[in-house]
């Protein structure tokens, strides 16, 4: 008779179910490492199921331990999740990890029914937690997390960063069907996600992660990242790779020796990358499109030279057109990711920032997310102090706050309406508006999220 599952991994559904680009890969990192550490695991992608399926699959699983991530956007789906798995098996423990649960580990003991909140990085404190559980132990002896003791909760000393993430085995992919998910919309076939670094030297306002990782930043190695890449492009046939690094060239010396390896390894493969405008040059955009990097994620914000000043981007517009220039240049293909409602944020801003799309000629222009207050970044800070959330906001409330000291909410999405018809206009034809008015019914009826696989990729 096979073992019970010992640790069961669950990305739960979307709030609109559907499938997802790539498979959870810090769910696949748990997995690697609590297996490499003699642990049952197993990991369930719940992102399309219905909650009555999820709950089913729970209970034939029975499980001692449920591990979720909780992220602060969809953090009701990760409270419901495990109320669920309290009320169908209750003497499972779970475990709960993520950005949310690291910013309000309390919280998670009063809308998760967590036994304990791994916070920050994940990896070797949930393999001590699974061995405490299992094995029985002293969870007091564990760093880096939360837990009750007596009705009272205890949050442990904090434990140093991985010095060497070359260490950490590769992603699990043994419970994904690949060709579920949605991929690269631009490339067909089997495409996976690559973390080849974690954290970020910048201190944008907007942001958590540089409080997350303390602004620390860490890289594997080239070689490392190359044999991942390999062992995905040979064993699972995986074609099409996402960088998921908030910064892929911080290090320009080590990016180039990525790109070197993956041609001197003769990998024919396509793939996309974030970046900061002002770590590019002409010799490091010609490494990464030889190497097969055909689309590069900038995170412009905005066009204005007030704006990028108040959200300390650490960039000017100056800066965004010669990155622009030189990607164009390089033949790979700019996208430009765009914020509404920053402070100083108004329609002179929106127009400066219309008006700078017009000039660098982005592949599209993503999001125009009007600014949402996430807890840990200094944005929040500054909301909080003007009353304008609260610590206990997130124990009552499902949806997020847009940042509301300068502008209501629909000045806001005025705001947000004006800057995506002007890029809509810059297109200068038909379609493009036509790309525009299809969007905005999508974000107006979340039903239509159902049909993303058929959604307009390149709109703006």
């Amino acid at each position: 008779m096979p073992r019970r599952t010992e640790f069961l991994l669950v990305n739960p559904p979307r709030e609109i179910p559907q499938s997802a680009d790539f498979p959870p890969v810090g769910l696949a990192y748990i997995s690697a490492i609590l297996k490499a550490n003699g642990i049952k695991a197993r990991t369930l992608d719940a992102s399309s199921f219905s909650w009555k399926k999820l709950a089913k699959t729970i209970k034939d699983e029975n499980p001692l331990i449920v591990g979720i991530p909780c992220w602060t956007v969809e953090r009701g789906q990760s409270f419901k999740l495990a109320r669920i798995v309290k009320k169908i098996l209750p003497t499972t423990k779970i475990i709960i990890g993520g950005h949310h649960a690291t910013a309000f580990p309390e919280h998670m003991f009063r809308l998760a029914y967590a036994d304990a909140v791994a916070i920050g990085e994940g990896e070797i404190t949930t393999v001590e937690l699974a061995k405490t559980v299992l094995n029985g132990g002293n969870p007091a002896e564990i760093r880096a997390i939360a837990y009750k003791d007596d009705g009272k909760v205890i949050i442990t000393q904090p434990r140093d960063f991985i010095a060497d993430l070359d260490v950490i085995p590769f992603p699990d992919y043994g419970d994904f069907n690949l060709d579920r998910y949605l991929g690269l919309p631009e490339i067909r076939g089997r495409a996976a996600a690559i973390i080849t670094s974690r954290g970020c030297p910048y201190r944008c306002i907007f942001c958590s992660a540089s409080k997350f990782w303390n602004r620390k930043w860490r890289a594997r190695s080239a070689e490392n990242i190359v044999d991942e890449i390999e062992w995905l492009y040979t064993d699972h046939r995986v074609g099409a790779f996402m960088f998921f690094d908030d910064n892929f060239t911080v290090s320009k010396e080590r990016a180039i020796r990525i790109c070197r390896r993956i041609l001197e390894r003769g990998l024919h493969i396509s793939w996309v990358a974030c970046s900061h405008v002002s770590q590019v040059d002409e010799e490091l955009l010609g490494w990464m499109k030889e190497a097969g990097c055909y689309r590069i994620d900038y995170g412009v914000e905005s066009g204005s030279p007030k704006v990028l000043r108040n959200i300390k981007k650490g960039q000017t517009v100056e800066q965004i057109e010669q990155a622009f220039r030189l990607t164009h240049k390089a033949g790979i293909k700019p996208r430009a990711y765009l914020m509404v409602g920053n402070p100083g944020e108004d329609e002179v801003t929106i127009e400066e920032t219309v008006a700078l799309m017009r000039k660098i000629k982005p592949l599209n222009a993503c999001s125009g997310q009007i600014l949402w207050v996430l807890p840990d970044t200094e944005i929040y800070d500054l909301a909080r102090s003007d009353g304008l959330i609260s610590d206990e906001y997130w124990l009552k409330n499902d949806s997020m706050v847009y940042y509301t000291a300068e502008h209501n909410v629909e000045e806001l999405i005025f705001l947000r309406e004006k800057m995506m018809k002007g890029l809509a206009k810059n297109k200068g034809n038909l379609n493009a508006y036509a790309k525009y008015l299809i969007r905005e019914m999508y974000y107006k009826y979340p039903v239509l999220q159902k049909l993303r696989k058929w959604r307009p990729t390149g709109s703006f």
